[in-house]
């Protein structure tokens, strides 16, 4: 068995996901590869733990033999996935499941130091993903995270511990690669991560209760069921923590000097504070709120500028937060 080369990991990824795929294509060659298959593999995890024709007892025990073998990096003992694959239907998916053992082989030509970040982040992913199935599925009805500790762990797991990874692997290789100490610039590369996925779980708060997943916390569980506009307020409440994360965001995305990183990180900022203004406007919610690709082309020119001409930053970070954050992005933090 062949690791695959980058051109087809770049292949499955572009695939899997065009907007992050816009991101890493242009990272630097020294971090590329790393966060590439990061993704890669985190996705994987995704795909399985959301394979709902599994039951969930299945899925966790999957997770656990897949987060041994990202650890040990042997391929040939992985567990298998021909009864997952039965359960997919065509698609990029199902081409990820198709190559997992030849991506884990892939490990193998990063550095070792680079290796067990991305052992330690799929560690986090993994353990947030276990806790999804069990406290959603195995437990049977429409659940509810039960306080706002359960939703920022949450959130912290599969994303803020993300963006600490993605800081944690860039130390390793800048050794000026921000103007600030790395205890800060890892708390907003949590932030950062957390604000991401906090969108995901606004954008898709109807369409979850619907399959009997509530992230938010909401007081009235039994009626927000029937009525899922009566969690505006929380659901509001938590767009605003969003806007807080992506503040940090903002001043994470300004801190570090890379630019090929800086463009990297603004692209999914943009796209987040876009999305977060988009939703925001909406009177009821409603699945399916997202930015065209039209826009999405825009952004990214506006990632670029950010990117090489950092003395614009004023401008750019008005013009990208005047709906969403009143025109300042200090004003969310």
């Amino acid at each position: 068995m062949l690791a695959p080369s980058e051109v087809e990991l770049f292949r499955v990824l572009k695939d899997v996901s065009r907007s992050f795929y816009i991101s890493v294509r242009f990272l630097p060659k020294r971090i590329r590869l790393t966060i590439a298959l990061a993704y890669l593999l985190a996705r994987a995890s995704d795909t399985i733990a959301d394979t709902n024709g599994m039951v969930p007892r299945l899925r966790i025990a999957f997770l656990t033999q897949f987060l041994k073998q990202i650890y040990e990096i042997n391929p040939a003992n992985a567990p298998g996935v021909a009864a997952f694959l039965e359960k997919q239907a065509e698609g990029p998916e199902k081409t990820l499941l198709l190559n997992i053992k030849r991506i884990l082989l892939s490990l193998q030509l990063i550095a070792p130091e680079h290796r067990e970040l991305v052992a330690e982040v799929l560690s986090h992913i993994i353990h947030g993903q276990t806790l999804d199935i069990e406290r959603f599925e195995m437990r049977g009805g429409t659940q509810k995270l039960p306080d706002d500790f359960s939703l920022v762990e949450y959130t912290y797991l599969v994303a803020g511990s993300v963006g600490e990874f993605w800081t944690k692997v860039c130390l390793l290789e800048w050794r000026h690669y921000s103007n600030l100490s790395a205890a800060k610039l890892l708390g907003l590369g949590r932030e950062f991560g957390q604000g991401l996925q906090l969108i995901n779980i606004l954008r898709d708060f109807s369409s979850d209760l619907h399959e009997g997943r509530c992230y938010l916390p909401v007081g009235n569980l039994e009626e927000v069921v029937a009525d899922s506009n009566l969690a505006r307020a929380e659901w509001e409440r938590w767009r605003q923590r969003a806007l807080v994360y992506l503040g940090s965001a903002w001043e994470y995305v300004n801190a570090i000097r890379p630019p090929l990183v800086r463009f990297a990180c603004a692209v999914p900022l943009f796209i987040g504070v876009h999305t977060l203004d988009l939703l925001g406007r909406e009177a009821r919610f409603r699945a399916g709120v997202k930015i065209t690709r039209s826009e999405v082309k825009h952004l990214v020119c506006w990632a670029v500028a950010l990117a090489w001409l950092p003395f614009l930053k004023s401008y750019i970070g008005r013009r990208m937060f005047r709906r969403a954050a009143g025109g300042d992005p200090h004003a969310t933090m």
